[in-house]
């Protein structure tokens, strides 16, 4: 899931609104030296590429050490001057605000045609300086191992957010830009991505409540405080109902006795809920009643948790009237591919409606099963899918030799070495994209942990277009979950950042690297800010010591979704930073890293890189073929019932952010779980008992409310692409160049620059103008296109 932060709304809504080299560095190797490779990693360049390129990136990412620098400068945290010490953080903001001040008197006191021409750049530019700031300080105090730092940073966007609230009450930079736009002589001058980025503002403007008289527009800034501080407890402070649940050891037959013993306790095992433990009874435990028990408790979540989750619902609700909406989500969706909580509902029941049948296959086998083990059932509870999908696992096992799920992943992941894997997907966007991953050695002070490695990203021209740290390990106090981090979007820097900087005797853009190139008969040169992106994910190192960290096959498809993120930040070059890369509508900002899910297993992928860790051997064509059928057999098995619950759940966001919430506030009073059941019962295909509040785990309703269903919608985009444009290339299967430049001239290279919908429509070549058109009628026609049997549950 591409991660952003969640703040308070100023101009720019897409950063402002969504969430969330140590002192060592990578250079030579700790164990097992290798000369020539120190050699090769430290002194190679990108013009003088050779055939090892490959095997020094899988070295750099397999190796679990490496030494100390040769490299003696000394550097901030991801090459910003500024940032050399904790006390940087702090002059970094507070020089951020002092160009952020001129940049406001400059769009204040504009009167000449000239001057309004250059205020959408100049607020841009103004949102970067925000942007950068709040983006990195809020990154670095959640990942920073020293707590020195994390505070310095935590300081550094405390007084960043502090400023954004004075700007929401500069009224006179939105009547300067609606100025501006109705001037018919400036807006002509803008060109289109000028224009977008003066559209998106405006609007994002008149989502702040900024056009409101002082006593509601202070009002709309404590609602928007509320509503942030109500979401991260919400998603902090989840928790369930029980801690536990008691069983006798008869309720517990069909467990493995020896794996439960400690948990004894007076001769009733104390099953912990939400663990290893609890998973087991719900597959494994004979008894349906113990089985219903622990499926209860694990749905069920405490009464705090749902009362935040309520309260957070209703207070986005008066926020909604207070801006002049009807309800949450269509204040939330006006900027969003669907537009209008119609097209959504339209979509999902379409969506739904193709599902359905695929359900109903999926479940009759079990049905079946439960039949044969209780003669008069009738239908199937919640609490038997996963223990009659064990059942059905092992009749299937019983009658004939097959390879078992467990063996086969287990087989394949010594084909999936860490460093093998990054090779991949480097040689696979080489292929697709003409770009590829240069390992760089860090000066010291530049990362912010040994596990860190960079990637600097290169054009077949070698030029220099992105930067990646790669934090891909767990460690105590670290997230668990892959995301995707845009440090620093790409812009290009005007000539007046340039000539300041040289004035005042200052590296240009903080020292960090820029990328320079010439263009136009006059042979101008433009400067370029260029992307800097953080992946962060939680795989285990390998416990053996001279031994490469060997991903599963969940773990590769969920490097490779983040990757898709990342393509999107790197490809996704505008000249300004508010539309740039993933800073795209909610529901369109998935189809690059779903997609990308699609090439994780595909043949012709997996013949770039998956080569045994120990002999090197590549992967056999018998086991690619058994991977790629077993991951089929699953979807079949599951994909539709699993489609089914992203259905049900994206129903509910909708329901919680439309008139419910509205018609709740006379009160003040919100039963969220009357709703849970409602939607439930009425669309799926097994009833919920009563006693359960699942929503009160459904996190995405914090940083996602009333945009849910992007993960669907996007699914059923990206299944059609990979049909219709990657699957169909002649010869190198999905490896083909042509679709990997039509992808990036339709979509990648446009970040939020031109509407999805056109995007779309060039991509596929098809729609007959629906897709153009955009709306209610394009939504169920992507609905149409059904999200198959695979499962959508998205990789965060």
């Amino acid at each position: 899931m591409h991660k952003a932060l969640r703040r308070q709304p100023w101009t720019c809504a897409r950063c402002l609104r969504k969430q969330q080299r140590a002192n060592s560095t990578a250079a030579g190797i700790a164990v097992n030296d290798d000369n020539n490779f120190q050699s090769t990693y430290l002194h190679s360049t990108p013009s003088t590429r050779t055939k090892g390129d490959n095997a020094l990136l899988r070295d750099v990412f397999n190796r679990k050490a490496l030494s100390q620098a040769t490299d003696t400068r000394r550097s901030g945290l991801i090459g910003n001057s500024l940032l050399t010490t904790p006390k940087g953080f702090k002059k970094f903001a507070e020089t951020s605000v002092l160009q952020c001040k001129r940049l406001v008197e400059r769009t204040l006191a504009a009167s000449t045609a000239e001057e309004y021409k250059a205020i959408p750049k100049d607020l841009d530019r103004l949102s970067d300086l925000l942007c950068r700031v709040i983006d990195l300080s809020d990154f670095i105090r959640s990942i920073h191992p020293s707590a020195d730092v994390a505070a310095a940073a935590s300081a550094s966007y405390s007084l960043m957010f502090q400023y954004m609230n004075e700007l929401n009450t500069t009224t006179g930079l939105n009547a300067q830009l609606k100025k501006a736009w109705d001037i018919p002589e400036v807006r002509s001058q803008w060109n289109e991505e000028e224009r977008m980025v003066a559209m998106l503002l405006m609007r994002d403007f008149a989502k702040s409540g900024i056009h409101l008289p002082e006593k509601q527009r202070q009002q709309f800034v404590s609602l928007s405080n509320d509503i942030v501080q109500l979401g991260n407890d919400f998603v902090n402070q989840m928790d369930h109902a029980k801690d536990y649940v008691s069983f006798s050891a008869k309720q517990l037959d069909g467990l493995d006795p020896t794996l439960i013993q400690g948990l004894k306790h007076h001769e009733r095992a104390q099953i912990p809920v939400s663990s290893r433990f609890s998973k087991m009874v719900l597959h494994s435990a004979k008894d349906p009643v113990t089985r219903r028990e622990m499926y209860l408790a694990e749905r069920s979540a405490s009464k705090k948790t749902v009362s935040t989750l309520e309260q957070l619902l209703l207070r986005r609700a008066q926020l909604a009237k207070l801006t002049g909406f009807d309800n949450f989500a269509q204040m939330a969706l006006i900027e969003k591919m669907a537009k209008t909580p119609e097209a959504v509902n339209n979509f999902l029941e379409s969506i739904n409606a193709n599902n359905k049948l695929h359900v109903q296959k999926e479940l009759a086998p079990l049905l079946d099963i439960k039949r044969k083990l209780d003669q008069g059932a009738e239908s199937l509870d919640p609490w038997d899918h996963n223990y009659l999908l064990s059942k059905l696992d092992q009749m299937e096992g019983a009658s004939g030799p097959r390879t078992s799920k467990s063996r086969l992943q287990e087989s394949a992941r010594s084909y999936f070495a860490i460093g093998h894997v990054m090779q991949g997907l480097s040689s696979l966007f080489e292929s697709l994209y003409g770009v590829r991953f240069v390992p760089k050695e860090t000066a010291q002070g530049e990362i912010w942990h040994t596990d860190v490695r960079r990637l600097d990203v290169y054009t077949d021209k070698q030029e220099h277009i992105a930067t990646i740290y790669c934090d891909l390990f767990s460690r105590p106090g670290k997230q668990a979950h892959p995301a995707h981090f845009t440090l620093l979007c790409s812009r290009e820097i005007s000539n007046e950042e340039i000539r300041d900087c040289a004035e005042r005797n200052e590296p240009l853009n903080n020292g960090m690297p820029t990328l320079s190139s010439t263009s136009g008969s006059q042979g101008e040169t433009k400067h370029h800010q260029i992307p800097i992106i953080a992946l962060v994910c939680g795989f285990p190192h390998s416990s053996a010591a001279n031994e490469p960290a060997l991903l599963s096959q969940y773990n590769l498809i969920s490097l490779f979704h983040e990757m898709g993120h990342a393509i999107h930040s790197i490809l996704g070059r505008t000249s300004l930073q508010g539309i740039s890369g993933t800073r795209v509508a909610t529901d369109f900002s998935e189809l690059p890293s779903v997609l990308m899910e699609s090439f994780a297993t595909d043949p012709s992928v997996l013949k770039l890189f998956a080569r045994h860790h120990q002999t090197d051997e590549a992967m056999p064509d018998d086991l690619i073929r058994i991977l790629a059928s077993s991951t089929a057999k699953d979807s079949f098995r599951q994909g539709a019932f699993s489609n089914e619950s992203q259905i049900l759940m994206s129903i509910l966001d909708q329901i919680y952010h439309g008139d419910g919430p509205v018609q709740a506030l006379r009160s003040g009073r919100y039963d969220s779980t009357a709703v849970y059941y409602d939607v439930w019962n009425q669309h799926g295909s097994m009833p919920e008992p009563w006693g359960t509040s699942w929503q009160g785990f459904f996190g995405h309703l914090h940083g996602y409310g009333a945009s849910y269903y992007s993960y669907l919608f996007d699914t059923a985009i990206a299944r059609r692409v990979w049909s219709r444009v990657f699957r169909s290339g002649e010869g190198a299967g999905a490896i083909d160049r042509n679709a990997g430049e039509r992808f990036k001239e339709e979509v990648l290279r446009w970040g939020g620059g031109r509407d999805p919908w056109l995007c779309l429509e060039g991509l596929l070549g098809e729609g007959r103008g629906v897709l153009a058109e955009g709306g209610e009628e394009a939504m169920l026609e992507v609905g149409r296109w059904g999200v198959g049997v695979g499962g959508v549950g998205e990789v965060e």
